[in-house]
Formats: C-alpha cells, sequence, structure tokens
C-alpha cells in the first residue's frame, strides 16, 4: 500500500534506504544472512528511516550522514520485532512466518542480536555521543515496555495510564528518536527538534493505538494475523481498558479477563463487547486527540515538502487504518 500520493518523491528516499539496508546487512554465516534476507523482503513501510530523513530537511540536509543512521534505525527497529515474536511466540508477521518460526528461538535471538550490533556499529560512525545517548535510552525504553507487556499478560490490574505509558516506550520512543536525531544531526534549532521530537511521540502513539485498533475490527490481510490475537494472548489494549470501565459492559468483559481457555465464541463475544461499550469509538477519538497533537507541532514548523509529506503521513493515519 502506497502511503504517500502528493509527496511520492518520498519512495526516492526509501529507495536508498532499502539499498542501503541490504548492503549493510550481510553475514559471514549462511544461516543468518538467508534469516535477514528473509526479513528484508517482508517489507515494511519504513517509517522511522523517513521520519529521520524528512526531519533532516528542517535543517542542513547531509544524505551521506543520515541514510546511514536512518538504515540504522530501521535495524533497530527490525532487532525489537525479531526479538518480540520469540517473546509471545509468534508464527506470523506481516502474514508471513516469523524469523522464529522459520529458524527456531536459538537463530532468532542470534539474529536479533546481529542485528542490533550492526545498528550500533552504523551509529557509531554517523552520529553525535549526545544522540548515541539518546539511541541508548530509546533501545532501553522500548525493551521496558516490552517486558511490562509480558509481566501484564491475563492481568486484571490494568489502567489507561499504564497503557499509555508501556506504548509510549514500547512504539512511541523510536518514532520520537527518529525525528529528534534527524534534526539534531542536521544542525536544527532547538525549537524545530523540539517540535519534530513530540510531532514523533505524539504519531507514534496514535500509531500503536490504531494499531490496537485492527486487533478487533482489521483483517487478516491488513494484520498478518487473525483478528483477537494479542486478547488472547492475554495482552489487554485501550478498547478492552475502556470496555471494563463501562458500568454497563464492564462485568460481562471482566469475566473473560485473566483466562487462558477462552473459546472461539467467547473471544467473538468479546469482540462485540468492545464495540457495543464504545470502547473501539473512545479508542478512536483518543488517537484523533494524539494526531490534532501532531497537526500543532507541525503547525510550529517552517513550510517546506518534509513539512507536506508528514502532513499528508498524519492524514494518512486519521483516513486509512494500517
Amino acid at each position: 500500500m502506497r502511503i504517500w500520493k502528493k509527496h511520492v518523491d518520498v519512495y526516492e528516499h526509501i529507495n536508498k534506504i532499502d539499498d542501503y539496508l541490504r548492503k549493510a546487512l550481510t553475514a559471514n554465516q549462511p544461516v543468518l544472512n538467508d534469516a535477514i534476507n528473509d526479513l528484508l523482503s517482508a517489507g515494511g513501510k519504513r517509517l522511522r528511516p523517513v521520519m529521520v530523513l524528512l526531519s533532516g530537511h528542517f535543517g542542513r540536509y547531509d544524505e551521506k550522514k543520515l541514510i546511514p543512521l536512518s538504515a540504522a534505525v530501521e535495524i533497530m527497529h527490525m532487532a525489537t520485532l525479531v526479538h518480540d515474536d520469540i517473546i509471545d511466540e509468534s508464527e506470523l508477521r506481516r502474514g508471513r512466518p516469523t524469523t522464529r518460526s522459520r529458524w527456531g528461538n536459538q537463530v532468532a535471538v542470534l539474529t536479533g542480536d546481529f542485528l542490533f550490533t550492526k545498528a550500533f556499529s552504523l551509529v557509531t560512525h554517523n552520529v553525535s555521543q549526545k544522540n548515541m545517548h539518546h539511541l541508548s535510552n530509546a533501545i532501553r525504553a522500548i525493551c521496558e515496555g516490552e517486558v511490562d507487556q509480558f509481566q501484564s499478560r491475563y492481568t486484571k490490574d490494568i489502567s489507561i495510564l499504564r497503557y499509555l505509558k508501556r506504548i509510549a516506550r514500547k512504539t512511541a520512543a523510536l518514532f520520537s528518536l527518529s525525528c529528534q536525531v534527524g534534526a539534531s544531526e542536521s544542525n536544527c534549532r532547538y525549537e524545530t527538534i523540539r517540535c519534530l521530537k513530540k510531532f514523533g511521540h505524539d504519531f507514534g502513539m496514535a500509531f500503536q493505538i490504531t494499531d490496537d485498533l485492527l486487533d478487533f475490527n482489521g483483517s487478516r490481510n491488513e494484520m498478518g494475523k487473525p483478528l483477537y490475537t494479542d486478547f488472547a494472548e492475554g495482552i489487554y489494549t485501550l478498547p478492552i481498558i475502556y470496555t471494563l470501565q463501562n458500568k454497563q459492559y464492564g462485568e460481562r468483559m471482566e469475566s473473560y479477563i485473566g483466562r487462558k481457555d477462552l473459546s472461539e465464541p467467547e473471544i467473538r463475544e468479546v469482540g462485540q463487547l468492545v464495540v457495543e461499550s464504545g470502547g473501539l469509538d473512545k479508542s478512536k477519538q483518543l488517537a484523533l486527540r494524539y494526531l490534532d497533537r501532531c497537526h500543532e507541532s507541525l503547525g510550529h514548523l517552517p513550510n517546506n515538502s518534509a513539512k507536506g509529506a508528514m502532513k499528508e503521513l498524519v492524514e494518512e493515519l486519521i483516513e486509512r487504518r494500517y
């Protein structure tokens, strides 16, 4: 699915990123090479590395510096997905077998480790020490968010605040970082860096909420996995939390919380409760509030093609379901 229609020049950026990734991600071990090539063939929207490049256009844009940096950000993202699939015991991602399902957990762990090593190797040659610190903090935040999600599976101790803190670390941190380092390494003004960092955070929050909505109202083609997968695995996201807080539907929902033995009809009943209680609608409204904040941040930035591409990305998330 092509996201940008008005700013098609973004695809030139994506092609350069992909070319760099294929050149950078080579290993001396055949199994690692096979696993990495499989990950690259799975594709992806490359949103995070694109944000690095777009943010750089608000300062002194240096493609020789930013392409390797954007590739490093994408490699970090790939590594977290490989490790995430191991933790969740996922069989599919983007409709394809995961690394762990094809080569086993041991190879998947080492593939993720190799990717992290390659990413930091690229970063050390292309960013300042200050931004190295920011990158390290972002990876730490992602790991903390994933651990929190894992530890809270099947628990009734869930709240909107805890959910938002989790996705801020698990997802928004890397979007925010992408904008921040792209702007910082391009010598943007402090206020510009601050606005772009906030844009990345708010976009990441909306992106994850939208992704969680698709677990209930998406399709297998959109998600690359069956509906209600997160709920069945004990991951209770925003639509579930809103339903639990509804006086009329909360008690019925509670009877399904914490159970690992739910039948298919019971899982479908959960999906119906989420719709009837307004849990989906409330979640959509919160996502839209974060996207409104994205527009506010962009309003403080000078007009250029990068700003237009970012606006189009926000509008696409509002209008479409990823």
